[in-house]
């Protein structure tokens, strides 16, 4: 998956350890083009939860845009695994799934393939 630095920077500026950070990113194949960082409904530290209007509108303007959903990024207060309760969540959101340590901002990604998870190469570009 590449990903633009510019993302890795607002990444940076923008998720604290208070509140898990979210965003989907958009684009073609492996290559992000686009991101939409969206509001943790949950308000928690340790969980995710994203509003479905707001990722409904999300992700038809990014159709609109001919892109399509590639990842979910969220940030952990710890390593960049995905937890169980991700692991849950990429059973039904089958795209990869992009996990930063929120102190770091250390990427890494992953996907569910014939049920088994497997990490996915990132290049910051």
């Amino acid at each position: 998956m590449r990903i633009p630095g510019e993302f890795v920077d607002e990444l940076r500026a923008r998720c604290d350890p208070s509140e898990e950070c979210a965003a989907l990113l958009f684009g073609v194949g492996d290559l992000v083009k686009a991101w939409r960082w969206m509001r943790n409904v949950a308000g928690s530290p340790v969980e995710f939860k994203l509003d479905p209007e707001e990722v409904y509108t999300a992700v038809k303007t990014a159709e609109e845009a001919g892109l399509e959903l590639v990842a979910i990024f969220h940030t952990h207060p710890g390593a960049p695994v995905p937890s169980p309760l991700d692991l849950k969540h990429m059973r039904m959101w089958r795209v990869v799934w992009v996990i930063a340590n929120v102190y770091t901002a250390e990427l890494r990604a992953w996907r569910v393939a014939e049920d088994r998870v497997e990490e996915v190469d990132i290049n910051v570009i």
